[in-house]
């Protein structure tokens, strides 16, 4: 009797401490699960936006990336990353949920498209935001036949080749990227820039024809000075700028012609992720003799035209002739070795066909300007002629029109492979 007495003691105070642990332990399992999540109990859903308090985002599974590897934080980072939709998810009783989830980083709220139910725990991961500028270098890596460092002072890197995956979807239409250039080439510091050209002109028009008097102008043949030429004026302040209805330079004296960019002139999105840097205004007084890398160097230099500025400080222009020369691969016949040798002006010659066919900046239907003067007058200017080859003639000629333009470094690749049906997206 006295030992069924003392068992039955022994296993009440045994059901008391085993009652005691488990309360133990569900308070330490609840109190972490607090700590790490936060449920829709709390996040009122509504319309499919789970809003949330700033203050309380330790609530939340936050997962950002540090190198090959995925770190728990108690922050959502507020640069330097970017939302992966892909990777993120959300679960209900530990299984995963069929749903869409975002993060808008500027209204700071998550959005779960179809509504979910209570009970919903979201795990949010951000990677490492990767510059457009870092993605061209490692597709040069495994991509070499058409990018290629320049070999110049400041070996930039280049598109190459008769029509590589350089197309980039820019102001909603079609543009090029010409290359990554290092901060001696526009000015940045610290800074490897990405420029890029548009794919098409957008018309025919004149470098400058203000008359003379007017301005830099000393001919009614206009100015060979950037710094207030008419079509600069147009790109970075008029029509083409403001996406409006206006007037282009055409003609001589100052003679304008009606252009309408209310369609495809530079968008607000657009406009955010042009970089302000230096062009350079060098000029050339010869042009038989020229190569690509001395072009190169001739427009970095100071050799213009008496009382001509050397640099400009600005967003749009125009691409150089280096550009142009650069962006040959070569061919079979003639290699890209011996096109950059020859100078740009024979280009046409029928024994260096590879040298312009190879080309993706040529355009054999029509006649291109480029930036740079010639520095021996006062209103020549340089341009790729159809036929291939580099020449210059008046500033008041009407040729084809190519904005050019560096992206801020903080522009991003957000999809597309390169391709024209599937251009590279850009996210600011």
């Amino acid at each position: 009797m006295k030992y069924e007495v003392l068992k039955r003691s022994h296993l009440k105070r045994n059901i008391i401490v085993s009652v005691i642990i488990i309360l133990i332990l569900s308070a330490v399992i609840l109190t972490f699960t607090k700590a790490k999540y936060k449920t829709t109990a709390s996040i009122p859903l509504v319309n499919g936006t789970i809003n949330y308090d700033l203050s309380d985002l330790n609530l939340i599974g936050v997962y950002i990336q540090e190198g090959e590897e995925y770190i728990q934080t108690n922050e959502i980072p507020s640069s330097g990353y970017e939302f992966n939709s892909e990777k993120s998810y959300c679960t209900v009783n530990n299984e995963n949920i069929d749903v869409t989830l975002n993060y808008d980083m500027e209204t700071q709220t998550i959005s779960v498209v179809p509504l979910t139910t209570k009970g919903t725990k979201c795990y949010l991961y951000f990677e490492e935001k990767s510059g457009a500028s870092d993605v061209i270098e490692d597709i040069y890596e495994e991509n070499q036949d058409m990018l290629a460092y320049d070999g110049s002072a400041d070996n930039n890197l280049r598109y190459i080749g008769r029509d590589p995956n350089n197309y980039v979807l820019f102001n909603n239409e079609l543009w090029r990227i010409i290359g990554v250039f290092n901060e001696n080439s526009h000015g940045v510091a610290g800074q490897r820039l990405i420029k890029i050209i548009r794919n098409e002109s957008i018309g025919r028009f004149s470098w400058d024809n203000k008359a003379s008097g007017t301005g830099s102008s000393t001919s009614s043949y206009g100015s060979n000075d950037w710094s207030d030429s008419a079509l600069q004026l147009v790109l970075n302040e008029g029509a083409y700028w403001n996406r409006t209805n206006g007037t282009c330079p055409k003609g001589q004296n100052g003679a304008t012609t009606n252009c309408d960019f209310s369609a495809n002139g530079l968008t607000d999105e657009a406009k955010s992720m042009i970089e302000t840097v230096t062009w350079k205004l060098g000029g050339s007084s010869t042009h038989r003799d020229v190569t690509p890398s001395m072009f190169y160097e001739r427009e970095r230099g100071t050799t213009v035209y008496s009382g001509r500025a050397t640099t400009w400080q600005g967003e749009i222009a125009l691409m150089y002739p280096s550009d142009y020369g650069y962006a040959t691969s070569g061919g079979s016949t003639t290699n890209r070795e011996a096109c950059l040798a020859k100078a740009l002006y024979n280009w046409d010659s029928s024994s260096y066909s590879d040298c312009k066919n190879n080309d993706w900046l040529f355009n054999s239907s029509t006649t291109q300007w480029t930036l740079t003067p010639y520095s021996s007058n006062s209103y020549y200017v340089f341009f790729v002629d159809a036929p291939g080859y580099v020449y210059y003639g008046n500033a008041n000629n009407s040729f084809g029109v190519r904005p050019s333009v560096y992206l801020t470094s903080n522009v991003s690749i957000s999809g597309g492979d390169g391709t024209m049906n599937n251009p590279y997206i850009l996210k600011a």
